[in-house]
């Protein structure tokens, strides 16, 4: 049995030191007729023992949220929960950038590599077209040629024009009226012959002394003027001009007859 004054002597509260008060105790032994005194210290202690349980199993009956549910949970005085959550947080938050990081350098690289491949494309399509355009880049083979006066020829002279228009490679010869080629390659020619008054007149160009085709000039009581055109292969040193033929008259009309041609591509002969 005990017995001891009323006046309190442990607060309930786990953080408010017990307040020490004067006080009488003692305890019958059992068995015994006799009553036997305890310390202080020990009858503090039983106290908030029991007080602390009694605390305990109330707040536990009112539910979530009590102080002894938190202190169950680990979180009853315990200061650096919030900062162990925040650093939680900022540990996500910087793992979710370092992804997001990583995503865009990936996509970088793979844009680098892209661009690497385009840029030795456009290299290679650069050769090829320099390599394209430096073999096709012609010279400046050209010429066109007219009669500044009528002529009157014989079969199977050439007809000589006189006034030289332009001679781009000097291929032309006005004192003997042929074209000879600079270079080998494709050539074009073209040719206008005008007859004379009421008369007709039968030429031909000729490459090498060879026909390769003809003009049919002449009207009644009029000019006639007939035109014709080639594309020829020549090689270095070949001959291209007009000849009179037998068929016809023998006069060729000056200032509207003309004589033209133009390389169109160098190739081997």
């Amino acid at each position: 049995m005990f017995a001891y004054n009323r006046s309190p002597i442990c607060s309930p509260h786990f953080n408010r030191p017990a307040q020490h008060v004067p006080l009488t105790l003692a305890i019958k032994a059992p068995g015994r007729n006799f009553w036997a005194p305890i310390s202080e210290t020990m009858l503090s202690f039983v106290t908030c023992l029991v007080l602390g349980l009694l605390v305990a199993w109330g707040e536990a009956q009112r539910g979530s949220g009590s102080r002894y549910n938190a202190w169950a949970a680990g979180t009853v005085n315990c200061s650096c929960t919030k900062d162990i959550n925040a650093l939680k947080r900022e540990l996500l938050h910087e793992i979710h950038n370092r992804q997001e990081l990583k995503g865009a350098l990936e996509t970088y690289v793979t844009e680098l590599y892209e661009l690497r491949t385009m840029v030795r494309h456009l290299k290679n399509d650069t050769r090829a077209a320099n390599a394209v355009a430096a073999k096709s880049q012609l010279p400046e083979i050209a010429f066109s040629t007219k009669l500044s006066y009528n002529r009157e020829l014989q079969p199977l002279d050439t007809v000589l024009f006189d006034t030289t228009i332009t001679n781009n490679g000097e291929g032309y010869n006005a004192e003997t009226g042929k074209f000879t080629a600079p270079l080998s390659g494709t050539y074009y020619f073209f040719a206008t012959i005008l007859s004379g008054y009421n008369t007709k007149v039968e030429t031909a160009l000729i490459l090498n002394d060879k026909e390769v085709a003809r003009m049919y000039s002449g009207a009644h009581d009029a000019h006639g003027s007939g035109s014709n055109s080639a594309i020829v292969n020549l090689r270095s040193g070949d001959s291209v001009w007009i000849r009179l033929l037998y068929q016809g008259g023998t006069h060729v009309h000056g200032f509207y007859s003309t004589f033209s041609g133009f390389i169109v591509n160098e190739r081997d002969p």
